[in-house]
């Protein structure tokens, strides 16, 4: 059999290159999630996701109702403005919870799961943002009646309001499945960057052997 041209050895060269960039690409055991069918495990892998974000919700809810600071009941039905500052307070200790938590289960779910395919990142923002509406709720329930039953019978609906305790900036519910995503979208991108680094350092290791 006749020795191969330097152009025949150049492009099987190439092939071999791109056959081992191919391992490491979506969907064949490399670090990122395939963009085909995920299989059995990637569907199991985001139902587990989902679930366990769901399940989170309870515990959230219960950190929240305890971390939540308490209104001044006396000073808001003195009319005090600064008593009901505290609402601010309230949501944003929500927020910060949903935010720790969206930390970790992301971080979780790319080191457990990051192969998995798409149905990781979809049982993240789905059930990131059940469990958010599960804490939001399990807080209400946990502080509501403590905080309404120093009122007096006949206060108004609009003080009833203002001394609820509850998420009252809807778009905090969002925080727990989106910082999920932020975290797991970023570890793949990092991880992309470094298979694609260390494709380019075979390439260059490849091309200085072959001259």
């Amino acid at each position: 059999m006749p020795p191969a041209s330097p152009l025949e050895a150049g492009i099987h060269g190439d092939a071999g290159e791109r056959a081992g960039w191919f391992a490491v690409l979506p969907g064949r055991g490399g670090a990122h999630p395939g963009l085909g069918s995920p299989g059995r495990r990637g569907y199991l892998a985001g139902l587990i996701c989902a679930a366990v974000m769901v399940v989170a919700g309870f515990p959230l809810g219960l950190l929240w109702a305890a971390a939540a600071p308490h209104l001044n009941v006396n000073g808001a039905l003195a009319g005090n403005e600064s008593a009901f500052a505290v609402q601010s307070d309230i949501d944003a200790r929500f927020g910060l919870i949903c935010a720790v938590a969206g930390l970790i289960g992301g971080a979780v779910a790319l080191w457990r799961a990051r192969d998995a395919g798409w149905p990781v990142p979809l049982g993240l923002a789905a059930g990131g943002a059940a469990g958010a509406l599960i804490a939001g709720w399990t807080g209400y329930l946990r502080r509501s009646a403590d905080a309404l039953h120093g009122l007096p019978a006949n206060a108004s609906s609009v003080l009833v309001d203002l001394v609820d305790v509850r998420v009252r900036a809807h778009g905090l519910y969002l925080v727990l499945p989106v910082t999920a995503l932020l975290v797991f979208g970023l570890g793949l991108w990092v991880a992309s960057l470094r298979v694609s680094s260390g494709s380019g350092r075979r390439g260059a290791a490849h091309s200085t052997r072959s001259s």
